[in-house]
């Protein structure tokens, strides 16, 4: 047997030798030694084996071509085939392992074929090429002792050309503000009292629900975003104390915040700053007041003031939840503000989870939290470092631009850095500190 298990039968070696026998050098003219030109093509083959497991091969085939279509036309002679790609290789070896440890190699040849996903393979004479074992048919005999015969059938394992959906961070974030503005919700409903309570209570829950219209009305970035507010606001507007009692309270705080519908307008507003909606609204939410119910109060003010707690709460938790949407969103300019407002959203929701016992919003702002800080660590990879840089003399902006970004668009990073740094006129930079963004 020859080495690399592929065996050589004598009638072939005997006509190569025949016929290399007759083969003259080009430059000498000289015969050259027939073993040196038949061993040649031996001294490529390779060892046989099949994700790392060595056998011996007697022979291999391959099956390849095009794949095809062949349409036929009533009426029409000539058919058209239409050429579909590549077909998939198929490969069939047939293959051996001998000697005193065949049946340890037997059986790791066997378990190489079992298991899961593509592997290398390996015949001496073809390059290596990954493929799927779809078939392993092992063979023993008495009259063969001490070996054991392979079939394999082996499919190309090529690669996934299907495209693989992947959910966007931000996009993520935006459902899981959702999931948390709707237990931010359910705890004010449960927590409210309205029915059944004294006229005095009603008008001073219902103020509470119109000043939180007016606080997000007040706030410019808010406003900004279309109709959902001002609809919001007449709602509150149009009703009346005795009215709260059909109705549950975040079907009237609830407008204020949920913006799930609404990314459309949400882009056409901000476009990629969004970081400013989301500061707005982490302001909001800490501007939320505490209540303290009076020392020796009656039912009627224990219930206003309860009643109070429970709008401000959700007041908090809601802006909370819309800021870590908003910033998810959110495109921060240097990975320094990445980094700034992923620690102020943590920060908002960690008070959050820190303050409530609802299971619901423990649970929700959790996941909130997690998706947010994924997307704006995608963010901050795609933004440039903020540095600063330290100038001795008044020089025009366009020379220290160039000067800051010399293989960068000295347009752009002009434009950056006269507006970070808030400078009066182009023409001249004052000297002293300079911020200014490095893509790395």
């Amino acid at each position: 047997m020859a080495p690399f298990g592929v065996d050589i039968p004598n009638g072939l070696t005997a006509g190569l030798v025949n016929d290399l026998k007759v083969a003259r050098d080009a430059s000498s003219g000289e015969a050259k030694p027939a073993a040196a030109k038949a061993a040649a093509w031996k001294a490529a083959l390779k060892p046989a084996s099949f994700r790392g497991v060595p056998f011996s091969v007697d022979m291999e085939e391959r099956e390849t071509g095009r794949r095809a279509a062949t349409h036929e036309f009533p009426g029409r002679d000539i058919p058209y085939t239409e050429d579909l790609g590549r077909k998939a290789r198929t490969i069939t070896v047939e293959g051996y392992v001998l000697g005193a440890d065949y049946m340890t190699r037997r059986d790791a040849l066997i378990a190489a074929c079992e298991a899961e996903g593509p592997a290398p393979l390996i015949v001496p004479w073809m390059p290596e090429i990954r493929v799927v074992c779809t078939a392993c048919r092992k063979r023993e005999s008495a009259s063969e002792g001490g070996m054991a015969r392979f079939s394999f059938t082996f499919a190309e394992a090529g690669s996934a050309a299907t495209p693989t959906a992947t959910t966007m961070p931000g996009v993520l974030a935006g459902t899981k503000a959702d999931d948390a503005l709707t237990a931010a919700g359910k705890v004010l409903d449960k927590t409210i009292t309205v029915a059944g309570v004294p006229l005095p209570v009603s008008e001073a829950t219902l103020t509470a629900l119109r000043t939180l219209g007016g606080t997000m009305s007040g706030a410019s970035s808010i406003l900004r975003l279309g109709a959902d507010i001002p609809g919001a606001l007449a709602r509150l507007a149009n009703i009346t104390p005795a009215d709260l009692a059909g109705l549950l309270p975040s079907e009237l705080s609830g407008p204020l915040f949920s913006l799930a519908g609404a990314y459309t307008s949400l882009d056409a507003a901000f476009g990629p700053d969004h970081a400013s909606r989301a500061s707005q609204l982490l302001a909001i939410a800490l501007a939320a007041p505490t209540v303290q119910v009076p020392a020796g109060a009656g039912l009627v003010r224990t219930t206003i003031s309860a009643n109070q707690a429970a709008v401000y709460e959700y007041q908090r938790n809601a802006a909370v939840a819309e800021a870590a949407r908003s910033a998810s969103l959110s495109a921060p300019a240097s990975r320094q503000e990445a980094a700034a407002l992923r620690s102020q959203v943590v920060e908002a929701i960690d008070t959050v989870l820190d303050t409530s016992t609802d299971e619901g919003v423990y649970t929700s702002f959790t996941e909130l939290r997690t998706t947010t800080v994924q997307a704006l660590a995608e963010a901050a990879g795609s933004a440039p470092e903020l540095a600063t840089v330290r100038t001795n003399a008044v020089l025009p902006s366009l020379a220290v631009a160039q000067h800051v970004a010399p293989g960068a668009d000295a347009t752009e990073q002009e434009t950056q850095l006269l507006a970070r740094n808030r400078v009066r006129h182009p023409g001249f930079v004052p000297p002293g500190d300079l911020e200014v963004l490095r893509a790395l």
